[in-house]
């Protein structure tokens, strides 16, 4: 079932499009696959059907494991941002995020060409062409329902990105989804190289991941219906959003939280197994006018900025953002947390 107003939409963006090129792809800092694949998906339009020369950049890392094969494997070709990629592509387009969300590498002050997002529309967002459907699980879903429109052959790669990133945003349709999102899936899946796709699911991580998983654990801790850990200093900000992931399918545990420091910036994740918890409307209200978020119903994220504040303002900030969360989800603000794991001797030789 595609949208109503897609063929419009999608005729809209080819027609402004024309003679935009070379174009430079952003998506949001340290992108997930539904980043990557919106990405391609785009640039593989605006290079089938209005002949224009396009590059993928992410002003980040990648820094899952899962991510790092999404775009090795399948060659999505996206690249660490420099800033000779603003010199040499004088036209810029966002998927996946919007101008002045905080968690993208648009220069200020530069209006890019091209937007195109299903996160809630922010009040700073401006381009040429704009298209913001909240209404999608995943930005993928609206990048698949462009190519059908243009009557496109999607090479089966194409489709295996697009579908992996579907079935990650969504937590394989069972998170924030939509008949749409469903429709995009049934039309990707027998395209798709679900081997290929299991092994992206499922890679073989080095030692640092494990150490960081443990380091976690050990700094979770669990209050009632609440879970959430504290990580301070990380190596890979996107390891916040795989902990939310991971901890809020602890039994009897209704909402998550996660939050750590990298580079000067503060990043939060929430989670909450109640469909209709508007996550990223109650993150908004809990970080406000101290930096950015956004989100859907059951998932949200955002980061602050904790440039020049010392260590002890830092932690006080970071202190003052959960229990203003706690609050929020009806829980004493001065609550006793439990630590999740208890750490155990190393058992030494054996």
């Amino acid at each position: 079932m595609l949208a109503v107003n897609e063929e419009s939409k999608v005729s809209e963006l080819l027609r402004g499009a024309r003679g935009k090129s070379p174009l430079l792809i952003l998506s949001h800092n340290h992108p997930d696959p539904d980043g990557l694949a919106s990405a391609w998906a785009l640039k593989f339009l605006l290079e089938s059907k209005a002949d224009i020369s396009a590059k993928i950049a992410y002003g980040g890392t990648l820094g899952r494991e899962e991510n790092r094969s999404l775009n090795r494997l399948l060659r999505i070709g996206a690249v660490q941002l420099r800033s000779s990629h603003f010199k040499k592509f004088p036209y810029l387009a966002l998927v996946d995020c919007q101008p002045g969300g905080g968690n993208n590498p648009l220069p200020p002050g530069k209006t890019p060409s091209i937007v195109i997002d299903h996160h809630p529309r922010l009040k700073s967002t401006r381009a040429d062409f704009i298209d913001i459907q909240p209404d999608c699980g995943a930005t993928s879903t609206i990048l698949v329902e462009y190519l059908r429109q243009a009557g496109l052959d999607i090479p089966q790669g194409l489709c295996t990105a697009l579908y992996y990133a579907l079935v990650s945003e969504t937590q394989h349709l069972g998170r924030d989804v939509t008949q749409r999102d469903i429709a995009a899936s049934i039309y990707l899946f027998p395209r798709a190289k679900h081997r290929l796709i299991s092994r992206i699911e499922h890679p073989v991580h080095n030692r640092e991941f494990f150490q960081q998983l443990h380091s976690a654990l050990e700094k979770a801790f669990t209050y009632q219906k609440f879970i959430g850990a504290q990580l301070g200093e990380i190596r890979h900000p996107d390891f916040v959003a795989q902990l939310a992931d991971f901890l809020v399918s602890l039994k009897r545990a209704t909402w998550c939280f996660v939050t750590a420091r990298y580079r000067d910036n503060l990043y939060c994740s929430l989670r909450t197994t109640h469909p209709r918890a508007r996550a990223g409307k109650l993150l908004r209200k809990v970080i406000g006018i101290r930096g950015s978020a956004g989100g859907h119903e059951m998932m949200a994220g955002g980061q602050v900025p904790l440039k020049g504040l010392s260590p002890e303002e830092k932690a006080a900030l970071e202190k003052s953002i959960l229990k203003k969360l706690i609050k929020n989800i009806n829980l004493p603000e001065d609550f006793n947390p439990t630590p999740l794991v208890i750490p155990e001797p190393f058992p030494g030789r054996l």
